[in-house]
């Protein structure tokens, strides 16, 4: 099996998580606070089959100074 990571990248509230759910059907927002205020705070993860033997990883990174500690950890791995 190949396996890929993406990372989404930009700014908080622009999208990136609904995209990530809408390719993977997985909601990677998970923290309560993160529900109430719809933007990512902590990194999210999902798991996207692109075929037989081809497997990706996203990552969803929040975008904000606020959150750079979160960002930095999320984009490194990637």
């Amino acid at each position: 099996m190949r396996r890929l990571v993406l990372g989404t990248a930009g700014h908080i509230d622009h999208g990136k998580t609904t995209l990530v759910r809408a390719l993977t059907g997985i909601d990677t927002t998970h923290l309560p606070e993160e529900k109430r205020r719809g933007i990512t705070i902590d990194l999210g993860f999902a798991r996207m089959p692109l075929g037989s033997d081809i497997e990706a990883g996203v990552v969803d990174v929040p975008g904000h100074e606020a959150f750079i500690r979160n960002m930095l950890a999320g984009a490194t791995g990637i």
